[in-house]
């Protein structure tokens, strides 16, 4: 397997950089000195670990009158709302509406909060891909962390298990009219999309209703086998879990075609689900399908003949090999020579995008207070959101388009319309500035430490060495003599080197001078605020 050869080159801040740019969100230089450190295997084994899961989020807002306050009786300021009534006993539907608004809010912010707080973990960027590849939405925000929950204890488990576990969801269930499959009313929407998006993948029609994977036949069959999970509604008790009905399950057996070898499953009441998911899954293709996936989601978007027999089979051969434990397959893959072939052919999610601007830039989440900290998390959710990337409310069943529809695949990311909004969102995290989004201003102060910044580059006080160094941190590929010429020229325009050299040594050896403090401050951000716009920052 040439392709799937561990990587021997020298392992240097350049190949750390290209693997956690790829498999975890920003990258913080004090990260890839550790994974230098560790090494290549090291730094595998480190972003397979699993750590433990996160605190549940935090009711962030005051309770009273006025601007952000909102009145929640489900938790305290600081607490989690989780575990409250997910149907609040206030007295109108108006008051229910704010309160859930509000713990959407915390659970939108909460999100990109593990994202923004994670080292040297895979696991956020793989919770990602699952909650992209088991779409589902609902409008309340317990459903939601709940279903967001699964996806993140599982994120580093058996695919076969989690199609399970995610059958039978809540969340699924009423998305996907699982909820509403009876016998009476058989509904074959979670039916087709089980096997269409989530497992097998429907191929190219062959006939009519016969397609590569499957058949209508199958679709309805499927259906039957699924009908009686039901979801209580939330005036009621218990309203977070599934429960089966064998009222409203269609007995008896059910028959599949030929592209299932013509099995048949036996009535087996509510475990009849599972003995489904076991026969698609005895299917080499599912094992493929889901590499595909992998494959488009941390390497390239386009898949060759020679990518699909030299990367894509071998590596779904050792996912069946595993019993669907795929977690071996992908530390293959990302320690591969081809890995780290495959760089600067993705264009950044929006998601990537801002926190590339700022984890690779030192900045941390804000501590001064709880409200403080989700404010600042949740300013994000809504810039990655009017990028094209909303965190739970995908565009619709199949994802975001940038890791399925053809031609564009990532370039999808960017048109007229929505470059100017990703430079524009870069230079603000970067400059601080005022975002509109749907017509609702949000001031955002400047984020970036940029003193410290600076000052964490040895020798930073040659200008050519400061802008290397930033360049190599934001870009991880050398830039060019004429663009190191034009950022020079942005940090001291017109001027010589020793300008800078000179101005930055004083401030140095006088940091309490505060015109110098500002001085040296307003061309550091300048300078940065540039570079996140350049479109080596939009890709990687």
């Amino acid at each position: 397997m040439p392709y799937l050869d561990t990587f021997t080159g020298n392992w240097t801040a350049k190949e750390a950089r290209h693997l956690l740019k790829r498999t975890t969100f920003g990258v913080a230089q004090n990260l890839v000195e550790n994974s230098v450190s560790l090494g290549l295997s090291g730094t595998i084994e480190k972003l397979f670990e699993e750590n433990s899961l996160p605190e549940p989020p935090l009711k962030y807002q005051l309770d009273g009158i006025g601007n952000n306050r909102i009145n929640d009786p489900g938790a305290n300021y600081g607490e989690t709302w989780v575990n409250s009534p997910a149907y609040p006993n206030v007295d109108t539907s108006q008051e229910r509406t704010r309160i859930y608004l509000s713990r959407s809010r915390s659970l939108y912010a909460w999100s990109f909060l593990q994202m923004q707080n994670a080292e040297l973990s895979i696991r956020e960027k793989l919770t990602l891909f699952w909650h992209n590849h088991f779409v589902s939405e609902n409008t309340n925000p317990h459903r939601e962390y709940y279903y967001m929950d699964v996806l993140r204890r599982n994120s580093l488990k058996n695919f076969k298990e989690l199609v399970k576990q995610i059958t039978i969801d809540p969340n699924m269930l009423l998305y996907l009219s699982g909820s509403q499959n009876t016998a009476s009313a058989p509904n074959e929407n979670y039916a087709r999309e089980l096997l269409e998006l989530f497992t097998i993948g429907k191929g190219v029609a062959l006939g009519n209703g016969d397609y590569t994977n499957y058949t209508e036949d199958d679709v309805i069959a499927f259906a039957k086998v699924l009908t009686g999970w039901r979801v209580r509604g939330l005036q009621l008790e218990d309203t977070l879990t599934a429960f089966f009905s064998n009222f409203n399950h269609t007995k008896g057996s059910k028959q599949l075609s030929h592209r299932f070898n013509n099995a048949v499953i036996l009535e087996n009441g509510e475990n009849e689900y599972k003995d489904l998911i076991d026969i698609i899954f005895q299917q080499d293709e599912c094992s493929r399908f889901i590499t595909r996936k992998f494959y488009k989601w941390f390497i390239n978007a386009e898949i060759s003949e020679d990518i699909e027999t030299n990367v894509i089979v071998p590596l779904a051969k050792i996912i069946r090999d595993h019993q669907y434990d795929f977690v071996p397959a992908l530390k293959i893959l990302l320690s591969s020579d081809h890995f780290f072939e495959s760089t600067f052919c993705m264009v950044k999610s929006p998601i990537d995008l801002m926190l590339s601007a700022t984890k690779s830039l030192l900045f941390s989440a804000p501590k001064t207070s709880i409200y403080d900290e989700y404010n600042f998390a949740y300013i994000l959710y809504l810039a990655a959101t009017d990028l094209n990337q909303s965190l739970f409310h995908h565009p619709d069943v199949a994802g975001w388009k940038a890791y399925y529809q053809e031609p564009l695949f990532y370039k999808s990311w960017i048109n007229s319309y929505l470059l100017p909004k990703r430079l524009e969102y870069c230079k603000i995290i970067v400059t601080g500035g005022d975002l509109l989004i749907d017509e609702k201003k949000y001031t955002v102060p400047p984020l970036i430490p940029v003193l410290e910044v600076a000052t964490s580059i040895v020798n930073s006080q040659d200008p050519n060495i400061l802008i290397t160094e930033l360049s190599n941190q934001l870009f991880n590929y050398p830039i060019s003599a004429s663009q190191l010429s034009a950022l020079k020229d942005i940090l001291i325009p017109g001027l010589p080197d020793f300008e800078w050299t000179v101005e930055y040594s004083m401030y140095l050896n006088n940091p309490s001078d505060n015109a110098l403090k500002i001085s040296v401050d307003n061309k550091l951000r300048n300078l940065i605020s540039v570079m996140v716009q350049m479109s080596e920052f939009q890709i990687m």
